[in-house]
């Protein structure tokens, strides 16, 4: 059962709420069919006094926004409290959180639903792993949206693709039901968009191709989206560094089609100058989504006997810029490199 007994209002636990997932608290509250409980940081003080205040093209502007319960901590279920779904939008940087562990409190085994709204590939295993008996629903989300201290901005509509992992212990149409049911809750108030995926790593691939790459190359170069072309790296770095990425879906199973490197320069036109997420963390001094990003895909590529020149230099550039922005948070010393288990050819 939902906590508060009706099983028509799912009980939603969503962590990590800056732009994105404050976005989605107000998809699933306005939906009228979920209460949505969020865990905050950083911005926790700011938004339990005042709320949230919002400029969405999708929303219109909310004031002092809230969901129905802020916290500061993971809350610990019990049977009489458990939560349907565990939203997560949180960062996925494993040299400095690990997200099985951060939800676990949360997770009743059996019960609740895990939606992973976040960056990557090949990111829900290591969630299946931990929790063996449950749903696990997988994300890509399109959407612009940005925080700073309880304030959004969110200027890009809030679309995304959301399919089942697979868990061989589970019958699938359970699998479906749970999918089906978020989408409908998540696009209810019908301003944003759900499109259900029979396979979400084709989706997975097709973001990460852009990520890897053009959010990578402009964090190592500090060049927003339309300089890094300007200045001639559209030809020397971009689209050689899609071509090895689209050469690694492609051994895992994944055709994104002949023209996608194309698709995704153009996706991203030059009069849109931008500072993608990665070099805005590098602004910030925050460590980068490295591993789910461009790591795990050079992983799979080292599996699939792919060769990659140009992504294997640009992870080994982000080690590094890693390396200096944990240095500088206490969180390794000057002396020490960010490990890694990539072997080098």
């Amino acid at each position: 059962m939902a906590i508060n007994g009706d099983v028509t209002n799912r009980q939603v636990l969503l962590i990590g709420a800056g732009g994105v997932g404050a976005m989605a608290c107000v998809s699933l509250e306005r939906s009228c069919m979920a209460s949505v409980t969020v865990v905050l940081r950083s911005n926790y003080d700011k938004v339990k006094r005042d709320g949230f205040e919002i400029e969405s093209v999708d929303h219109g502007k909310l004031s002092s926004w809230r969901p129905t319960t802020i916290l500061d901590a993971i809350p610990q279920t019990h049977e009489s409290a458990t939560y349907d779904y565990v939203v997560v939008t949180m960062k996925n940087i494993p040299e400095i959180s690990n997200i099985p562990a951060t939800i676990k409190p949360a997770v009743t085994p059996g019960y609740t639903t895990i939606v992973l709204i976040q960056n990557g590939i090949y990111i829900e295993q290591p969630i299946l792993d931990a929790f063996p008996s449950n749903v696990v629903l997988s994300g890509v989300s399109y959407i612009g949206a940005h925080e700073r201290n309880g304030c959004i901005t969110h200027n890009e509509h809030d679309h995304m693709n959301l399919g089942v992992f697979h868990n061989q212990a589970l019958d699938k149409k359970i699998e479906h039901d749970k999918l089906q049911d978020f989408a409908t809750i998540y696009s209810a108030n019908r301003a944003v968009s759900v499109d259900t995926a029979g396979d979400i790593m084709f989706y997975r691939w097709r973001k990460v191709l852009w990520n890897g790459v053009f959010n990578s190359m402009c964090a190592i170069t500090q060049l927003d989206s339309a300089a890094i072309r300007h200045f001639g790296g559209e030809y020397s770095l971009l689209r050689p560094g899609m071509a090895e990425m689209a050469a690694i879906a492609k051994a895992d199973g994944y055709d994104l089609g002949p023209d996608i490197v194309d698709l995704m320069i153009d996706f991203t036109p030059v009069e849109l100058a931008f500072r993608p997420s990665m070099l805005v963390d590098v602004d910030k001094g925050n460590p980068m989504e490295i591993e789910v990003i461009l790591g795990n895909v050079l992983r799979v590529a080292r599996k699939r006997g792919v060769l990659t020149p140009i992504l294997d230099n640009t992870y080994r550039f982000l080690k590094l810029i890693q390396t200096r922005l944990l240095a500088t948070r206490g969180l390794v010393s000057q002396k020490q490199e960010c490990a890694s288990d990539l072997v080098w050819i």
